[in-house]
């Protein structure tokens, strides 16, 4: 998956977020794993890519 915002799945609630291929560790496993979402509108709130669902994206800025 490209690195981009993108409209997710997450929790039962549809958000928009940024997909980073960054590493950092699972939070429940302590594994490393590629993959981040950074939710826009949070106060910092991430996740692993598994957590998440991809609604639609990357999206495009307005032309």
């Amino acid at each position: 998956m490209e690195e981009g915002f993108y409209w997710v799945l997450y929790a039962g609630e549809k958000l928009v977020a940024y997909y980073s291929l960054e590493e950092t560790r699972h939070h429940e496993t302590g594994e490393l794993v590629n993959g981040v979402w950074h939710f826009a509108g949070t106060s910092g709130w991430v996740a692993v890519a598994e957590e998440v669902y991809v609604l639609d994206g990357p999206l495009r800025p307005p032309g």
